[in-house]
């Protein structure tokens, strides 16, 4: 098979397509034909060394394919041509935290495209446990924009106990987890005040169900919006260091703010002082649990609601989707074998 590989860290430039052995499924294991995979930050954490991992390496959380063949010892539910979609944290199953359900709480929990080879290929044999049925209405690109970015955003919508009517302030609006963010937080009828560096990207903001959106790093107005609430009860943030002073200066007492990322940075200074008074949760997330792809994909069936792509590349171009991760864009990248 062909897949988009790594011999060591650096640029977009580092990768490599050609040629590498077809792996052959384990026991419980399927394979796949990848149809679909996404293009997260992670991989550029991993691709510029900030996650060391053995080399020659291929990333890729996001899968969503066709099974090929089982390996031995499958519980059969799953018959070659069946669509599917790929859960891609990989944790013991056995803990506390997994028997519960809680799987991103694993102590030893790890990715598909970090712990073992992931999706930038043709093929990937995977657990048959991480696998989940791909509703008739999902193309494959719409399901592999899920496992990512919207599983984390629901983890982070569940977590912070949003609410409808809430007003709910989303740093980094225009990523994927923004994206994905404004579109689940709007689903519950939650009020979005979303926070951009894109000028261009108010209008779209807005069609997503952005009650407002706001240029950063003064928050001024955008397409004709209305002036930033002074107060808010949740903060959903998948910036870091730029987002935290002013997200936690809007949040009311008792308020919630959740973080899933460190893009502008991750070392702050913090006055702990009006964090206890005013009462506030501070709430890190990271990745979600199988329950909240679950959801997903069964509020999938309603078809009053998909993913936000914003384009898509042939595997070929993994080097391109880097690139373009790095400037503005909005919504999900995907590699296309």
């Amino acid at each position: 098979m062909h897949a988009a590989v790594l011999d060591g860290p650096g640029g977009p430039e580092a990768f490599s397509y050609r040629q590498v052995p077809t792996p052959q499924p384990g026991p419980r294991e399927v394979l796949l034909r990848v149809r679909a995979s996404g293009v997260n930050r992670l991989d550029v954490w991993i691709r510029n060394g900030t996650y060391r991992v053995p080399f020659p390496h291929v990333l890729g959380a996001d899968v969503a394919g066709a099974v090929e063949q089982a390996g031995p010892g499958s519980s059969g539910r799953f018959a070659p041509g069946d669509r599917v979609l790929v859960y891609p944290g990989l944790s013991c199953g056995e803990c506390a935290a997994c028997r519960q359900g809680q799987e991103s709480f694993c102590e030893s929990l790890g990715l598909l495209g970090r712990e073992r080879w992931g999706g930038y290929a043709e093929q990937i044999a995977v657990p048959e446990s991480l696998l989940f049925p791909l509703p008739p209405r999902l193309t494959f690109e719409q399901a592999a924009a899920l496992p990512v970015a919207y599983t984390t955003a629901e983890h982070m919508l569940s977590r912070a106990q949003i609410r409808a009517g809430e007003r709910v302030l989303v740093f980094g609006a225009t990523g994927g987890v923004g994206t994905a963010l404004i579109l689940r937080a709007h689903r519950r009828h939650a009020r979005v005040f979303a926070i951009t560096g894109s000028t261009a990207a108010a209008r779209a903001l807005l069609d997503l169900g952005a009650e407002g959106v706001y240029l950063r790093p003064d928050l001024t107005p955008l397409a004709g919006s209305p002036p930033l609430p002074e107060q808010v009860d949740a903060v959903l943030d998948s910036v870091g260091k730029d987002a935290l002073p002013p997200g936690l200066s809007r949040l009311r007492k008792g308020g919630r703010y959740a973080y899933c990322g460190v893009t502008s940075g991750n070392q702050v200074n913090l006055d702990l002082r009006p964090i206890y008074a005013r009462q506030i949760s501070i709430l890190g997330c990271f990745l979600g649990n199988r329950e909240d792809l679950r959801v997903l994909l069964e509020d999938s069936l309603q078809g009053d609601w998909e993913p936000r792509i914003h384009r898509t590349f042939p595997l070929t171009e993994a080097a391109s989707a880097h690139r373009i991760l790095e400037e503005p864009h909005l919504g999900k990248l995907l590699l296309i074998p």
